[in-house]
């Protein structure tokens, strides 16, 4: 059996949510052949570093623009809409070269290409979208899905009203990885409370130098700041204060959030959800990208963030008194344990073995195909056909 999952460097979330599906398929299926690729740099190995440095560009210095960019793309429904030729061009290409029983979206741009391969092709291999954005933008729905893994139940009433089927869509989560899956609880500190920075894949996170001064100079409060990939923040604040542990991209993060009081973070998808698994409360300072206001007033409005939103409020006032308040730390870890119950009805387990079941029965509809047409060309009658048929059947179900 072969998946084919698909994602893109659109920030770091949609490729961890591509890396949590990995790996839950390796652990499921040992003998199954996972390829993962970066969608864009596959179509345009040349361009693919221009196009994610403009990106990371506008993001961080140019947010307007974004925001822009995204409000009226999700005003477009373009779900009935396949892309063009050199797109399917491109898609049939690299399903000649890995004959997939199964592709797995992580973003809508892979999505989009994947859906236009299958209307123009009228290949049925399973398709599944797994939504990182707790927003409903329109261009994660396409008629050529099979199967969608949302992040809540209200992405799941809103596919429901463009038009897919309830009973193809698993209310998961944004998926996580298994480093954030049965942690065996939370390892904090009575003595000094922690608080974790983190600023995504990117490293993006606003007003950090009163952030760190304030966290420096308050009693009892020891800090780690993970910067990811953003080497300029690594270097600039490195061995500045013998209270705060400066960090650069780390592939445990999990651990760093087991031992946090606090995470003071942007409010991207996958975040929010490696979150509420490590089972932390966020502060989350004046969300400037449109998706992550999103995120940041549905935590807030489930009770396990305190926003700041007021562009002239003293944010590290507030975040004082969050720190002083113990009972109110443990009020929104509560709310946390709460909103998962109510957030998710499907383990990314039982997903990923659903998808397992579709890419199965995919790959025996495949290979019978094959077979039938074989014995019909070499032998010319039917009958022959159906035998060999019936044989390949059984041969492929027992594989």
């Amino acid at each position: 059996m072969k998946i084919l999952i698909l994602s893109g460097r659109f920030g770091f979330g949609h490729q961890m949510a591509a890396n949590a599906i990995m790996e839950e398929f390796k652990r499921q299926a040992l003998d199954a052949e996972i390829i993962q690729k970066d969608l864009p740099a596959y179509f345009y190995p040349k361009l693919s570093k221009l196009i994610y440095k403009v990106f990371g560009l506008v993001a961080e210095r140019y947010h307007g623009i974004y925001n822009l960019v995204y409000k009226i793309s999700g005003k477009i429904n373009s779900g009935n809409r396949p892309s063009g030729p050199v797109i399917y061009r491109k898609f049939q290409k690299m399903m000649e070269e890995y004959t997939p029983d199964v592709i797995v979206c992580t973003h809508p741009f892979c999505e989009k290409s994947a859906a236009t391969y299958k209307a123009k092709s009228g290949d049925k291999v399973p398709l599944v979208t797994s939504i990182t954005d707790i927003s409903m933008h329109k261009e994660w729905f396409s008629n050529q899905t099979d199967l969608y893994l949302a992040p809540t139940i209200e992405v799941k009433d809103n596919l429901t009203r463009f038009g897919a089927l309830p009973g193809n869509i698993l209310v998961t989560g944004v998926p996580v990885r298994q480093q954030f899956l049965g942690t065996g609880g939370r390892e904090t500190d009575e003595d000094e409370k922690h608080v974790l920075v983190m600023g995504g894949g990117l490293g993006i996170m606003p007003e950090l130098e009163d952030l760190l001064y304030t966290l420096h100079e308050m009693p009892g409060v020891r800090a780690t700041v993970i910067t990811g990939k953003n080497q300029k923040t690594y270097e600039t604040w490195k061995g500045c204060f013998d209270d705060i542990e400066v960090l650069g991209y780390v592939d445990n993060i999990g651990t760093y959030m087991r031992k946090a009081d606090l995470v003071i973070t942007k409010a991207g998808g996958i975040t929010l959800f490696e979150l509420l698994h490590s089972q932390v409360p966020m502060f989350i300072i004046r969300p400037f990208l449109e998706q992550e206001s999103v995120n940041a007033r549905y935590a807030q409005k489930k009770g396990f963030a305190h926003v700041i939103w007021d562009k002239k409020a003293d944010f590290t006032a507030e975040l004082k008194r969050l720190l002083k308040a113990p009972e109110r730390l443990e009020e929104m870890q509560a709310c946390m344990a709460r909103a998962r119950r109510e957030m998710m009805d499907t383990e990314l387990s039982q997903a990923v073995g659903e998808m397992r079941k579709r890419g199965q029965d995919y790959h025996l509809s495949r290979h019978c195909q094959y077979i039938g047409e074989f014995s019909r060309e070499e032998y010319g009658y039917e009958e022959n056909a159906q035998n060999w048929r019936r044989f390949a059947c059984h041969r492929a179900a027992m594989l």
